[in-house]
């Protein structure tokens, strides 16, 4: 592992809500990936996947607010429409970037960060369209989109339409298909020490495979922890034991990798 050529970066993010904004800080630790490929390339590379994991983070953020409850018997769900979501969504994205994705050519952002964060736009309204589409199914009582089930189903969509792999990933994740692999499992341990400071994310690009793999931290909010805090072990709405995490602890990352292109 230690002879792979990669580069590593740690970026020092502004602590704005979560904690991200600004491209600028970026500093790359010693080694730089033996290949052809600019390094100014490769930050441009950084900067995308890094606004691609604010934006399903912003996403996720609304979800959590509203905790939308899709019931027959209840008008949540129905009155939370994808207009609405979209315009909280660009609200939240602007507040932790400082990029309007309302005035998309003005912003001084890398093309291809440009043309993905509009396809992550469009795949996100397309999950709450789908989420909404159930109310109006009928049986099956009590539906929900919480923002675990709404991130994971935009990494599908968005994976599945682009290039680039979106993917939501612990430690010891409820849905086993979220585990993490060896660069994402090396990131986790480093975010869940809590020295760790959690403006900082982990990228790393490797010459082999020409792609950018970067680690974008979570942590627990209040109503996170109505399923995933206490009592440990004892089952929570959605039938799942209970972590027994606590307040502002880490709780996995989003995992972008982007292949690198000259």
């Amino acid at each position: 592992m230690a002879s792979r050529p990669r580069w590593v970066i740690a970026s020092l993010l502004a602590c704005t809500m979560s904690g991200w904004v600004s491209s600028e800080g970026v500093g790359a630790k010693e080694r730089q990936p033996e290949s052809n490929v600019p390094l100014s390339t490769i930050l441009e590379f950084e900067t995308t996947a890094r606004l691609l994991a604010v934006l399903l983070d912003s996403g996720r953020n609304v979800i959590n607010e509203h905790q939308v409850l899709f019931d027959e018997q209840d008008q949540t769900g129905k009155n939370f429409t994808t207009d609405l979501f979209e315009r909280q969504l660009l609200e939240v994205f602007r507040s932790r970037s400082g990029i309007d994705l309302q005035e998309f050519e003005a912003a001084r952002i890398p093309a291809e960060a440009k043309k993905l964060l509009k396809e992550l736009v469009v795949a996100s309204k397309h999950v709450v369209a789908e989420a909404r589409a159930e109310v109006n199914r009928p049986g099956g009582g009590h539906k929900e989109l919480i923002p675990a089930i709404f991130g994971a189903r935009v990494a599908t969509r968005f994976t599945e339409r682009t290039h680039v792999r979106l993917k939501q990933t612990a430690l010891a994740p409820r849905n086993p298909l979220n585990a993490p692999d060896a660069i994402e499992r090396m990131a986790l341990e480093a975010f869940a020490d809590p020295s760790y400071p959690r403006e900082k994310v982990i990228s790393e690009v490797t010459a082999k495979s020409k792609s950018l793999s970067l680690m974008f931290p979570l942590y627990t909010t209040r109503k996170c922890l109505e399923c995933h805090g206490d009592p440990k072990g004892e089952v929570d709405r959605t039938g799942y034991a209970r972590e027994g995490l606590r307040l502002g602890q880490n709780a996995g990352a989003i995992s972008v990798v982007i292949p690198i292109r000259p």
